[in-house]
């Protein structure tokens, strides 16, 4: 079951075939990323095995190291795997902040359609926050399919949260991921709820994929202006995510799930946003249920563009929005 809004038994609209332009509207760090982009192909097989996703995803394991070594050095940064609940994990302080343990932790779940990021191909997001933000940061490394279908990459989040929550106390953690991170935030905070235990101080769900069906209207306007693709490629990775359920479980797909007793909310999309729709109508049912939410649309960005990096002044525009969200209502007030 896909829930394609073609389904829809209202005749559609025909739009012509025209050209794209590069937004004149972003920095011209960004338009290079965006005209860079305008010309990649993808691989024509699809993976089926975590091996392989991690392939595709980090092609060069030992450049990717270098990489993330200099953000370390060039950021003032600490890191260091730790296991969080069981949980394979990463810790990255700002070493200005000594020991934080007694402090607050922001949380980080990346991105990658839950079957890419697995290890150091997974922490850029929590990289550029701690490093923008200066806030101690927990990137967490949970298990993902093929071999770790749902509810596994749920459980790890459970765990790490349940640690972290008893240690530093649940007002003082908050929550932040993009694409099927910002989704396994959502899934965790309506499984706490509906367990009728205590929620995070924040969380930051930047482009969530709340709707692993197709459905919503920028599954389908934005179809070629984000290069994210769902024919071949995010449908093939819910399946495997979902290992036989239906795509529109709330389970799976939280947007169908109830949004009661969430915590202040920040939400990120952009105009080009194939999930600008998983977006705006995840904050429609935080409104409707009296949650306090803030959502933020950038301008000309794609799926998850604001992290092309620390060099592009967009990426620092968002980690800051983040940072500020957290400092706002995680921090102890002075």
């Amino acid at each position: 079951m896909t829930g394609r809004d073609a389904a829809s038994p209202h005749s559609g609209q025909i739009v012509p075939a025209h050209e794209l332009p590069v937004p004149s509207t972003v920095s011209a760090e960004l338009q290079a990323r965006i005209g860079l982009t305008a010309t990649m192909s993808f691989p024509a097989d699809v993976p089926t095995t975590n091996d392989g996703w991690d392939r595709q995803y980090n092609p060069d394991p030992a450049a990717n190291r270098t990489r993330i070594d200099a953000l370390l050095v060039d950021n003032n940064l600490v890191m260091e795997k730790k296991d969080i609940g069981g949980v394979h994990c990463y810790h990255i302080i700002p070493r200005e902040l000594g020991d934080p343990e007694n402090g607050c932790t922001i949380v980080n779940f990346h991105g990658g359609g839950y079957v890419g990021g697995r290890g150091e191909a997974g922490l850029n997001e929590a990289l550029f926050v701690a490093s923008v933000g200066r806030l101690a940061t927990v990137a967490v490394d949970y298990r993902m399919p093929p071999e770790h279908p749902f509810p596994a990459a749920v459980d790890d989040a459970d765990a790490v949260w349940l640690t972290l929550s008893s240690q530093l106390g649940p007002a003082r953690v908050g929550l932040f991921g993009t694409s099927a991170g910002g989704g396994i935030i959502l899934c965790l905070v309506q499984r706490l709820i509906a367990r009728r235990e205590a929620v995070p101080g924040a969380i930051v769900c930047g482009t969530p994929w709340s709707d692993l069906s197709e459905t919503g209207d920028s599954y389908f306007v934005n179809r070629y202006a984000d290069i994210v693709r769902y024919e071949g490629s995010l449908g093939v990775k819910a399946l495997q995510y979902a290992g036989g359920r239906d795509l529109k479980d709330p389970l799976l797909s939280p947007v169908y799930g109830d949004f009661h007793g969430f915590p202040p909310t920040l939400l990120l999309s952009g105009t080009r946003d194939l999930f600008l729709s998983n977006t705006v109508r995840v904050e429609r049912k935080l409104r409707d249920a009296g949650a306090s939410s803030h959502l933020i649309v950038y301008e000309g960005q794609s799926h998850g563009r604001y992290l092309s990096g620390l060099d592009v002044p967009e990426t620092r525009v968002a980690a800051q929005d983040m940072a500020s969200f957290f400092r706002q209502h995680i921090l102890p007030k002075s």
